[in-house]
């Protein structure tokens, strides 16, 4: 399953960037907190390898996640953009690549994508490409 999963993402990432530098592959970061819980996070795994595997830079410290808050599997739809606004950033100091390839494990209303790239917007960076492992539907 994770070769096929990889293998798929490693065909297709070419399509989704548009043509410039090589993009770096960022993972959506989990709340310390509950990165302490699991013992890891998701999307930082398959992003890892799939960097690994294609050939691409990875910066798991490009976002952090700077609060908590109820998770959003938990709320509907209307309530989980304000449930992320302004919880992640770019770590002070730190310079953000041009071109990101932002990986998440599941795309379900998209405001986690969306506020992960408006940190990485406004820290400078012109290119985000969002991919996902799964998409969750009604």
């Amino acid at each position: 399953m994770a070769l096929r999963l990889r293998e798929t993402l490693a065909g297709r990432w070419r399509d989704l960037i548009p043509d410039g530098a090589p993009p770096t592959v960022v993972p959506v970061p989990a709340h310390p907190w509950k990165y302490f819980r699991r013992g890891f996070n998701l999307p930082a795994l398959i992003a890892s390898r799939l960097s690994r595997h294609i050939g691409l830079p990875f910066d798991p410290l490009a976002l952090s996640r700077t609060r908590g808050g109820v998770p959003q599997a938990r709320l509907p739809g209307i309530l989980r953009h304000e449930n992320v606004e302004g919880a992640f950033r770019v770590p002070r100091g730190r310079k953000v690549p041009p071109a990101i390839l932002l990986l998440d494990d599941v795309y379900t209303s998209g405001a986690t994508a969306e506020a992960c790239a408006r940190a990485l917007k406004s820290a400078g960076a012109d290119s985000i490409v969002v991919v996902t492992v799964a998409r969750a539907v009604p």
